[in-house]
């Protein structure tokens, strides 16, 4: 199901609320509720994944009852490597095994919606499990609605068990006002984010401009990567923003995923703000427990050694989870050693002026994004060697293509929102809370941005297919 559409918003989410607050009246009710009404948003992806999601769930639950946690984390990399990266790897293997004539084939098996986070809720819970952060759950159903709960399992955010179940168990009847009026201020600028903004530059950078023969210069292609970074960062955090404001109606509070990241000064903080449970995630349970493990292996004297290591492995592997592609991993590299490089800055104890250190490292995120957005190695070469300046300014091709449909318009508004500092939903809530004209405006764009929808054009959000 396409989550900008009329078919979501005005009848799965309206429906699903109403009969959410009118047929159930115990927690322990909403909680059945939200599980069924998660596996049919399931079934209306594609049904045929559902014993395979219920299946992991109920292993991943068993698994850590019996304390098998290294049995669970296999179980759910084997499926995640299975119907996601196994015909990247066999495509990888056909071009070495061309030289012996020997080709393996490739399996169809589609990508179950949101498997990744699906599974990475489960290891996460079975590593807090093993780490005795706190008990196995007790109810099965109560672990199978976290595992499936809809507002997160299509791109997150990622919760923890711990965090999320303990609101299942304490669901509200009615909600107050303050929670109405947030949950309702993150769904409007979720909404504006991505259907006034994220999808006006998505009709440029999909259009014939962006591609090898669509532009030549230096300010041509900064042009289109600057609208791809803003693109991203408003199709991403206006998915958040969405799903934040929905789970908020149904009770439950999900951890906020972006902190108007475009305003960080160097590459940790920049992960401190830009998907910021997946980052947290694959720190805790991915970065921690290897850095750990290098310097068990090479000793305190190689603390440095461990962690550049560490992170590189990390990011790496951060790359990969975005997509099966050499780009996205060389992009997952690249911000690995952006991270070392700082690292190492940071121990000179050098200071430089504040708004230079920020103009450097935006740059520096500017060309990770080039990467992240190679559509094939001819089209990378291209992009580079116009981004350095090898093809000419190119200043007469971007005015010719300037105005020839509202993304350069978007892109005026993307700029100064984005390093306004309001940007968030609940930035954005601090600044208007109590002000009737501002929660009248922004539902008035609301309704605008419903309007705009048509369900003839599927734009989903980007950040799903990952």
């Amino acid at each position: 199901m396409n989550l900008i559409s009329h078919e979501f918003l005005l009848l799965f989410v309206s429906l699903t609320l109403a009969a959410y607050y009118w047929l159930t009246k115990t927690p322990r009710q909403k909680m059945f509720f939200l599980l069924a009404i998660s596996y049919l948003f399931y079934s209306l992806a594609g049904w045929q994944f559902i014993p395979i999601l219920f299946g992991l769930s109920l292993a991943t639950y068993a698994l850590a009852k019996w304390n098998k946690f290294g049995w669970g984390v296999l179980l759910n990399l084997a499926a995640l490597i299975l119907f996601k990266y196994w015909n990247f790897g066999i495509e990888n293997l056909n071009l070495i095994f061309s030289l012996l004539h020997v080709k393996l084939s490739i399996l169809n098996l589609g990508l179950p919606l949101g498997l990744s986070f699906f599974i990475f809720k489960h290891i996460g819970y079975l590593y807090d499990i093993q780490q005795k952060r706190y008990s196995p759950a007790v109810d099965f159903w109560t672990f199978a609605a976290f595992s499936a709960y809809f507002p997160q399992i299509s791109a997150g955010p990622l919760s923890s068990y711990k965090d999320t179940a303990s609101q299942f168990n304490s669901l509200p009847n009615k909600l107050s006002s303050e929670q109405v009026t947030s949950g309702l201020i993150s769904i409007s600028l979720g909404l504006a984010k991505k259907i006034l903004i994220a999808d006006t530059l998505n009709t440029m950078l999909t259009s014939p401009v962006n591609t090898v023969n669509g532009f030549s210069g230096l300010i041509p292609a900064w042009y289109l990567v600057i609208a791809y970074a803003a693109q991203l960062y408003f199709d991403f955090s206006g998915y958040t923003d969405l799903m934040l404001g929905i789970s908020q109606l149904l009770g439950i509070r999900l951890p906020q995923n972006f902190n108007n990241p475009y305003l960080a000064n160097n590459p940790a903080e920049f992960w401190e703000r830009w998907h910021m449970s997946l980052s947290n995630w694959f720190r805790i349970y991915l970065f921690a427990p290897l850095s750990r493990s290098f310097l068990r292996k090479w000793g305190s004297e190689k603390r440095e050694q461990a962690q550049y290591t560490a992170n590189l492995i990390t990011m790496s592997l951060v790359g990969l989870w975005h997509g099966a592609g050499w780009n996205f991993i060389l992009w997952g590299a690249y911000h690995g050693i952006l991270l070392n490089l700082g690292a190492m800055w940071k121990r000179t104890n050098r200071q430089i002026h504040p708004l230079a250190e920020k103009s450097i490292f935006l740059f520096f995120i500017l060309i990770g994004w080039a990467l992240f957005m190679g559509q094939s190695a001819e089209y990378l070469t291209h992009l580079f060697t116009q981004l350095f300046g090898f093809g000419g300014l190119g200043a007469r091709d971007l005015l010719l293509n300037l105005f020839k449909n509202n993304a350069t318009l978007a892109l005026i508004f993307a700029i100064p929102i984005t390093f306004s500092g309001v940007a968030e939903s609940a930035n954005l809530e601090k600044q208007i809370h109590g002000n009737k004209f501002a929660l009248i405006a922004l539902g008035m764009l609301a309704a605008l941005c419903i309007l705009l929808i048509d369900d003839q054009i599927v734009n989903h959000f980007i950040y799903i297919q990952f």
